[in-house]
């Protein structure tokens, strides 16, 4: 490897190591007891032993330190599962698959996930930035429909099934289903079957 090679890997290298120091130091002060209330691009540069400036450099803005921080979430919470469930030949079980990948999504990271929507209620920027992340969702629940559409009489049009399962995969869903009595296992088992009553499987 010649010198200049390896000094540009060293230095991604580390660029990826500071990223991840200020991710972190991001979801320990938004998941704290201050909250969301704490949450700003100088605590998170203090939290993380970096200056303001590198945080901008890294990251541009402070929507874009949170749309890091809720990517992190997302592979924490094994999101990119969700190819294994669209993979499935059986449409009704790639909707079950997608249940169980969006359950055991919200689970790993529920604290920070109902304060991150809590701040996009109060903050439009990163409100929208929310909102287009669950139509990725959306979109791909209209896929499922679809192909379940070809086998099967849906008990309504796609918009209206594509509109209740959606609120059935939601967080806000999983957030009042998920108790202490009901593990995230129980709750996939309940939306599952809601699901399926819903569709007459």
């Amino acid at each position: 490897m010649c010198p200049r090679a390896y000094r540009l890997g060293r230095r991604e290298a580390a660029g990826k190591r500071v990223r991840g120091r200020v991710v972190a130091a991001a979801r320990r002060i938004l998941t704290s007891s201050a909250g969301p209330s704490a949450f700003s691009i100088d605590g998170v540069a203090h939290e993380a032993g970096v200056s303001r400036m590198t945080v901008y450099y890294r990251f541009g803005s402070r929507r874009g330190l949170l749309e890091a921080v809720f990517d992190d979430l997302a592979s924490r919470g094994h999101i990119d599962e969700l190819p294994r469930a669209f993979g499935q030949p059986d449409p009704l079980r790639a909707l079950s698959e997608f249940i169980e990948v969006f359950a055991g999504f919200w689970a790993s990271g529920r604290l920070l996930t109902r304060r991150l929507q809590a701040m996009g209620e109060m903050d439009p920027e990163l409100g929208e930035a929310l909102r287009s992340r669950q139509e990725r969702r959306r979109r791909g629940l209209t896929v499922l429909v679809q192909r379940i559409g070809r086998t099967r009489k849906l008990p309504a049009s796609i918009e209206e099934v594509v509109d209740v399962l959606f609120a059935l995969t939601s967080f806000d869903t999983f957030d009042v289903l998920a108790t202490k009595t009901r593990g995230p296992r129980e709750v996939v088992g309940l939306v599952r079957r809601l699901a399926m009553a819903f569709l007459g499987g």
